[in-house]
């Protein structure tokens, strides 16, 4: 956190020192002051807040409600939130996006695009390779072993963001690490937005990767969904993005 030095009046670092004895506390009441006290959300912000749930909630709370809301309700809650929040009308029908599309999407995009998505890719997998770790197996005096096996997730879930531009990377740093672990089932959402699942680049970097279970929803519903599962979404093993 920067201060005003008040002699010259330029910013300064705030600096704590974790091994005197009061630097502890002094990073604990500094992040209580960021977190729960600092005006981390804009005065728009807050308006947006309470326009959608009536009150003045804190981030915290607006997230806690959300996954509370999709626990209970399924999918119908997702719809309202991405209706409410994003302005966007996704039914239960259209939730999830047609393979269709993803390969239309493909179709439409620059072969410079394909052809650095193919490049990035092949370096992922190959750093991914390299770092697999192996199976373990150690044997006991007098008899007998111990072994640790590294299995595969059977289904991940991945997060995409597209508020204010399109991540085909975040796409490219999770999904591929994924297959090269051997996860079978690979779960990607995105918000409806044009940025986000409307975006060429974000589906034609899909098709390209092999995914073919792609939902428009975003934001704190899509990884409550994912997370509990809903009608047309069955819940993953773990979210990233």
């Amino acid at each position: 956190m920067s201060t005003k030095n008040k002699s010259t009046g330029s910013e300064c670092i705030r600096r704590i020192n974790l091994h005197t004895s009061t630097g502890r506390e002094e990073l604990e009441s500094l992040r209580q002051t960021l977190v729960s006290q600092g005006d981390l959300v804009s005065p728009a912000g807050r308006q947006k807040t309470v326009n959608v749930f009536g009150e003045p909630l804190s981030p915290k709370q607006v997230v806690e409600k959300i996954c509370e809301d999709v626990k209970r309700q399924g999918l119908p809650a997702v719809l309202d939130y991405t209706k409410r929040i994003d302005r966007s009308n996704v039914t239960a029908d259209t939730f999830q996006v047609p393979c269709e599309k993803l390969q239309e999407s493909h179709g439409r995009v620059a072969p410079e695009f394909l052809a650095a998505i193919r490049r990035v890719r092949k370096r992922v997998e190959h750093f991914q390779k390299e770092i697999l770790p192996s199976d373990v197996s150690v044997s006991l005096p007098g008899g007998g072993s111990l072994r640790q096996r590294y299995l595969p997730l059977d289904r991940v879930g991945v997060c995409v963001p597209g508020g204010a531009a399109a991540y085909p990377s975040t796409l490219l740093m999770t999904v591929v690490p994924a297959q090269v672990a051997g996860v079978p089932e690979i779960v990607v959402v995105a918000p409806p937005t044009k940025f986000g699942a409307e975006n060429d680049h974000v589906l034609a970097t899909c098709h390209e990767l092999g995914v073919k279970t792609v939902y428009q929803v975003g934001g704190a519903q899509a990884v409550a969904a994912m997370a509990y599962g809903v009608e047309g979404l069955q819940r993953v093993d773990i979210v990233v993005g």
